[in-house]
């Protein structure tokens, strides 16, 4: 009889020792990683929410970055006009404190590429930043404003400022919205001469992104802006 019931215990014993080990085994098994996605893929008429630039620009952003394709990496620096308008007319409305409101940035990023001896994506902006004669309502300071379309420069990038009467900003002939719109390559190792090759598709790209925002903000007589870059003023030196 204590034989018999020596082996049962045993075999109690033998079978709680497995359930421990299966136990064991599952709580220390990983969870399985949910897959990162792959970034979109889009051509040139489809950055900065496929509607900033017409078909007419991409063969000059494809010269920029050297790339036939464009990649979203991030959906929220893929921003589109519509995104960029309201934010020029949200700082218009606020007054004063224009000159302190955030920037409307779109990152447009080329396929990753070897540059020198690293892998990674060759990147250029465009940047709307707002301003009006708001800002001084108070009479301090001695600052000017400029008038009409402007166009300036600086190393990769062109810039070009114009004015915006629109009904829906509430911006007037007294008071107009004023609007730097710039192109920024900020691919510095590229192949391609930049004076010789590149400063005529900044200017291209900034004017198809100046044009694009006074449509969308319905702007008078499109800011000022010519139909055509080659119709803009000289560039300020």
């Amino acid at each position: 009889m204590m034989t018999r019931n020596r082996s049962r215990f045993l075999m109690a014993g033998s079978a709680g020792l497995i359930m421990l080990g299966v136990m064991a085994s599952g709580c220390g098994s990983p969870e399985p990683e949910e897959p990162v996605p792959e970034p979109r893929v889009v051509s040139a008429a489809g950055v900065c929410g496929g509607t900033l630039f017409p078909a007419s620009a991409g063969p000059s952003l494809e010269r920029v970055l050297e790339a036939s394709k464009f990649v979203i990496r991030d959906e929220d620096e893929d921003v589109s006009t519509a995104e960029s308008a309201k934010m020029m007319e949200d700082a218009y409305r606020s007054g004063k404190d224009v000159r302190d409101k955030p920037t409307a940035d779109c990152k447009i990023h080329g396929e990753k590429r070897l540059v020198g001896d690293y892998e990674r994506y060759v990147l250029a902006m465009v940047r709307f930043k707002a301003f009006s004669k708001k800002a001084w309502t108070s009479g301090v300071g001695d600052e000017t404003y400029d008038k009409g379309v402007l166009v300036t420069g600086a190393k990769r990038q062109r810039s070009i400022e114009f004015d915006c009467v629109s009904a829906r900003v509430g911006s007037t002939v007294d008071i107009p919205l004023r609007i730097t719109v710039t192109f920024m390559n900020q691919f510095a190792e590229g192949a391609v001469d930049e004076e010789a090759d590149l400063v005529k598709d900044y200017l291209l790209l900034a004017h198809a992104a100046g044009l694009s925002m006074s449509k969308e903000l319905g702007c008078a007589d499109n800011g000022g802006l010519p139909d055509r870059p080659d119709g803009l003023p000289a560039m300020l030196t």
